[in-house]
């Protein structure tokens, strides 16, 4: 996924640089959405509780310092987030029906 190029410093020494591959997050979130949706409430009850658990975890790791990348609690948070937009989206389509 992610190459791995030399690059030379001016003073000389070659230091190794990730170049990410070009990745659409839309199509992943998309992706991410399309499966949410295809489960059913109790399914997404249980993804939910999960969730949350994993963002609990991870809070108390970035608190004791144990969390090497902070960016998983945002991710965590719009999982969770993702999940109470498709679990409305299924009540509010069960109500019109």
């Amino acid at each position: 996924m992610a190459e791995t190029k030399t690059k030379e410093k001016k003073t000389g020494k070659k230091t190794a640089v990730k170049a990410k591959a070009s990745v659409n997050k839309s199509n992943t979130v998309a992706e991410q959405l399309k499966q949410l949706r295809q489960q059913g409430i109790a399914d997404l009850d249980k993804a939910l509780s999960e969730a949350k658990t994993d963002l609990k975890k991870a809070q108390k790791s970035l608190k004791a310092g144990e969390l090497p990348a902070s960016h998983v609690i945002k991710q965590l948070k719009s999982k969770i987030a993702r999940i109470h937009t498709v679990m409305t989206e299924k009540k509010n389509n069960k109500e019109e029906k």
